[in-house]
């Protein structure tokens, strides 16, 4: 029984976690300007420095709080550095609901026809 709680104490843990991070993600995060390397250098003191300052930490603390914000500043970090990133499955030639395909591109500039020139040259030959 111990078992099946741990694991699904590590799948609502992952759930949570995931979660606040995507609403983050979409509401602050963008917001916020910050080097990569900033965020990668606080996940990994935030991994090491409390089990050398705080050796006998509450359990909560050991095993929820501090992994959570790791994972969230390592997730933070991958989006950053462009880890994660959405990708078509399959490429299309249309565009979707959505896209934000350059219209330029599809404009093709050809020359005016000049009917008048075309009648004097007819009229010219004869």
């Amino acid at each position: 029984m111990t078992t099946l709680q741990t694991i699904l104490s590590i799948v609502v843990f992952s759930i949570v976690v995931l979660v606040v991070y995507n609403v983050l993600k979409t509401y602050v995060l963008y917001k916020i300007k910050v080097n990569k390397w900033v965020i990668l250098g606080l996940a990994l003191v935030l991994f090491v420095v409390p089990m050398l300052i705080w050796p006998n930490m509450p359990k909560y603390v050991a095993n929820y709080v501090i992994p959570g914000t790791f994972v969230f500043l390592f997730l933070w970090f991958m989006d950053l550095s462009g880890f994660i990133k959405k990708r078509n499955v399959a490429p299309t030639n249309y565009t979707g609901i959505g896209s934000k395909k350059d219209k330029k591109d599809d404009i093709v500039m050809r020359p005016k026809v000049k009917p008048n020139r075309i009648k004097n040259k007819i009229n010219d030959k004869k």
